[in-house]
């Protein structure tokens, strides 16, 4: 993952974005993509539609709860500070894009596609990531305790200082991932997807007591 572009490309200077909603209701029955906006303390909050698509764009202190959306997709953009808490985005597109320091309990993110994204300080905890593609991700400092990866497609996914306490990982092979940095107490794993996870001996330890093996 090193040397990759996980960065959004944000160019020059971002016009108001003003009303989160309100641009976003527009757009939908505009056909529009919203490109190079920044957005500050306001919401997307049940807007519904077909298609609503959002480019080089910056979200500070932003709320999402958006409503049925078939086709929702982020490229370029940065999100700082922003609430996700609770919010339905099964089937997503995230391209390109930075969360730093977000908070986002019970996220669905189910069916979503991750690619290239960055996430740093994010509180993810109990984000359900089923059915998800993850490509070139890299999570630091973060919590994603009693996460579902079910059926999840990881590739290049970099972990550090990240909590996965209690997380469900199912048809999802964590190989390559490097575990050590990682909180992984109380994990739900079986063995098939371990191979080839990066783990210390401690955790090496821990996983086999989940999996009921005995140490003597």
């Amino acid at each position: 993952m090193e040397g990759k572009d996980l960065w959004p490309r944000l160019e020059g200077e971002l016009a108001p974005g003003g009303d989160l909603t309100g641009r976003a209701v527009q757009a939908i029955e505009r056909g529009d993509v919203l490109e190079g906006l920044a957005f500050g303390d306001t919401a997307l909050a049940g807007a519904a539609g077909v298609r609503l698509e959002f480019e080089g764009c910056r979200f500070l202190h932003c709320a999402f709860s958006p409503g049925q959306i078939k086709w929702l997709s982020f490229v370029d953009c940065a999100f700082e500070k922003c609430e996700f808490s609770g919010a339905r985005m099964a089937g997503v597109t995230l391209r390109r894009c930075l969360w730093r320091d977000c908070r986002g309990v019970g996220l669905d993110l189910s069916g979503a596609l991750l690619h290239h994204m960055a996430l740093q300080d994010c509180q993810f905890s109990y984000i359900d990531l089923a059915r998800a593609r993850l490509r070139d991700v890299k999570v630091e400092q973060s919590d994603l305790s009693f996460a579902a990866l079910l059926g999840t497609e990881v590739k290049a996914l970099a972990l550090r200082d990240v909590s996965l306490r209690g997380a469900e990982i199912g048809g999802t092979p964590l190989a390559g991932v490097d575990l050590r940095s990682c909180d992984i107490q109380g994990i739900k794993v079986g063995i098939q997807q371990l191979r080839g996870a990066v783990v210390t001996p401690v955790q090496a330890c821990e996983l086999a007591r989940l999996m009921g093996l005995v140490i003597d």
